[in-house]
């Protein structure tokens, strides 16, 4: 047995009793009743409630999709059923009983294989969340990847859009410069004589 996923596979089982390992919004009229009336509307660290009955608890949903991948493969259904029986009840089911519901045989040849069921099950739900874990590491350097590139790409139009406006600016600049009318900005222009028209 390994402790940590035993560790981990009963925090899945208590969420599993609880309602919903993936989390979500309670029901109004549930909440209403759960509290006697609103429920708080924040949640302190650690409490039972985190914003008014939201919130995943991503471990337990971790665990249960390892456990769906598990039960997938051949002669999985008997370890999804040892896990949901081993962890999902409260009192929880004695070895004996266990050993009866998945017809593992009698007295220490049944309990030889439940021994082994539970090694078997350990290993396979710690391989299983370590796959899971290494998956959504490549997904999240893919995508700082992806976020650099189009940072970079962003970056890079940026300074030709400013130099190609820098460019306009002192073109017309130069221009103005070319027409005569090298006075400083602000001055006035000297008084000319008027233009007659004589049409």
């Amino acid at each position: 047995m390994i402790e940590a996923i035993e560790v981990v596979l009963k925090h899945w089982g208590r969420a599993l009793r609880e309602g919903c390992p993936s989390g979500g919004l309670a029901s109004p009229a549930g909440t209403l009743v759960e509290w006697k009336g609103c429920p708080p509307r924040t949640g302190s660290g650690g409490s039972r409630i985190l914003l008014a009955g939201a919130g995943p608890d991503y471990l337990a949903a971790e665990v249960d999709a390892a456990l769906g991948a598990i039960e997938r493969q051949e002669g999985g259904a008997v370890l999804g059923k040892l896990a949901e029986w081993r962890y999902s009840f409260e009192p929880a089911l004695t070895v004996a009983e266990q050993v009866r519901d998945l017809q593992l045989g009698h007295g220490d040849a049944g309990r030889k294989a439940y021994t082994r069921l539970v090694q078997r099950l350990h290993q396979l739900v710690e391989a299983e969340l370590k796959a899971r874990h290494a998956q959504c590491a490549n997904q999240q350097r893919e995508a700082k990847r992806a976020g650099d590139r189009m940072r970079k790409a962003s970056l890079q139009q940026a300074a030709r859009a400013h130099s190609a406006r820098g460019a306009e600016l002192h073109g017309r600049a130069s221009a103005d410069r070319s027409s005569g009318d090298s006075s400083p900005v602000g001055s006035v222009a000297p008084r000319q004589a008027p233009v007659r028209n004589n049409r």
